[in-house]
């Protein structure tokens, strides 16, 4: 995850249809979960409306723009699935993009971990990607 992450995140925004898991692609996210670091571990901060680029497997590039701009407060998206090209123009604003299967309260405590100095040895599993990430995920995908 070091390599991956880099250094940890403060806000982290995670594409959620339960609200309990990461379980939404980034491309078809209708609301995003937005944590906050602080002392004690990340806390929600906010509900944030996400706007949906994808339809029809076609993603229309001024609506990404958008959904992608709403995040761009955020170090890191967390999403069931994330496309390369999602992935890019986050990277463009800054903003690391995953793809990951996880139970959110875990991923949040896992950074947290990371954020204390600590070691993630954990698996943080995967949906329909394209890329190996060095924690057991992948990146990329649909979406």
């Amino acid at each position: 995850m070091d390599d991956l992450i880099g250094k940890p995140p403060s806000r982290v925004a995670v594409a959620s249809r339960s609200g309990a898991r990461v379980d939404e692609c980034f491309g078809r996210a209708e609301n995003y979960y937005i944590y906050e670091a602080g002392p004690d571990g990340y806390r929600l901060k906010e509900t944030r409306p996400g706007i949906v680029p994808c339809r029809s497997r076609r993603h229309d590039a001024a609506v990404m723009d958008e959904a992608v701009s709403r995040l761009s407060d955020c170090d890191l998206v967390l999403a069931g699935r994330i496309g390369p090209a999602a992935i890019r123009q986050l990277a463009e604003k800054g903003v690391r993009g995953l793809a990951v299967d996880i139970g959110i309260e875990e991923a949040l405590a896992r950074l947290g971990k990371k954020r204390r100095g600590g070691a993630d040895t954990g698996e943080w599993g995967s949906r329909n990607t394209v890329e190996t990430n060095n924690f057991g995920g992948k990146r990329g995908g649909s979406g």
